[in-house]
């Protein structure tokens, strides 16, 4: 009996793993008004402190605009800010967000398998949320977990339930007719172990970075540009130095948006402090000066991108 249980499980992890994908969106266009914006947790997150994929997409898109919203912690479940923060759906809104990428999944796997329906669930209002205000969503079903080095945990032992997750996405995709980035097949599913995308088995490393926004450019179809950026070193440089120089500009702008979108002295910006003195002019309490002297940041950050744009026109 327990050898029976043991092979029928083996079969089930073995199903969700090589379970077939939405259709890779080969068809996939940003056009020059576009405003898209990347949406998940610790790993989108970070991903805007390298750069790469938006740099590929810059190249390939001229003229599309690019905003990062990811947040570390964020789950499908929640996504929990300072008081007075706007949440999500206002956000696309304000930023005039048109095309989203979702990525999420890899911290819900986590939780364990059984999870995985109330994980359906919980997208599915999301995007269904998100879907209000922003129609044109991307899902992104995240890279395997890896093994950990030293005392770190094994996670690459959590990937079986992290491919029932990425199969929950699939099937996610399929229903509401979405576009589908599966990086989890990209690098292998459950059975992946190179090339390595970390160095703790969860926090994607600059390199790790690199290689997953040339895996989400192979999957949309305009994976020769990233073979033009050439190889990659360990800090995440490229060897083209035009491609290099681009992502430096491409994270110079970052840096703004970060500033502008994720303000360190949100209590007195949009918080429970708005009503302090050090938030109005002291000549004419009346007037807040702060939300005037953050929205300087927009036109920093517009000629940023215009920028790029001249950056990555020579590479197309």
């Amino acid at each position: 009996m327990f050898l029976t249980r043991m092979l029928s499980l083996a079969m089930s992890c073995a199903a969700l793993c090589i379970a077939p994908a939405a259709d890779v969106p080969r068809g996939f266009a940003l056009r020059p008004s576009d405003v898209a914006a990347f949406v998940g947790g610790s790993d989108v997150a970070s991903a805007q402190f390298t750069g790469h994929l938006e740099t590929l997409l810059a190249v390939k898109f001229p003229g599309t605009r690019f905003r990062n919203l990811g947040w570390e912690g964020d789950t499908v479940f929640a996504q929990p800010r300072d008081f007075g923060f706007p949440p999500l759906t206002e956000r696309l809104k304000r930023y005039g967000i048109t095309v989203l990428f979702l990525e999420f999944g890899r911290a819900e796997a986590l939780n364990g398998r059984a999870t995985v329906p109330k994980f359906f669930s919980a997208y599915d209002k999301l995007v269904n949320d998100c879907a209000q205000q922003t129609p044109r969503i991307v899902l992104v079903a995240p890279p395997p977990f890896e093994t950990g080095s030293g005392l770190l945990p094994d996670l690459s032992r959590r990937n079986p339930t992290l491919a029932a997750h990425a199969n929950a996405i699939r099937t996610l995709a399929r229903q509401r007719s979405l576009p589908l980035i599966d990086l989890f097949a990209e690098f292998g599913g459950a059975a992946h172990e190179e090339p390595r995308l970390t160095d703790n088995g969860l926090q994607m490393t600059p390199r790790g970075h690199a290689l997953i926004a040339s895996g989400v450019a192979r999957q949309l179809g305009f994976v020769e540009i990233a073979a033009r950026a050439g190889g990659v070193s360990e800090n995440g440089a490229w060897s083209n130095k035009e491609f290099e120089t681009l992502r430096q500009l491409v994270l110079e702008k970052n840096g703004l948006w970060f500033n502008f979108s994720r303000p360190q002295n949100w209590a007195f910006l949009g918080g429970d402090r708005v009503s302090q003195p050090s938030s109005r002019d002291h000549r004419n309490p009346s007037v807040r000066w702060f939300p005037a002297e953050m929205e300087k940041y927009v036109p920093l950050i517009r000629a940023k991108e215009i920028e790029i744009e001249q950056a990555a026109a020579p590479l197309r």
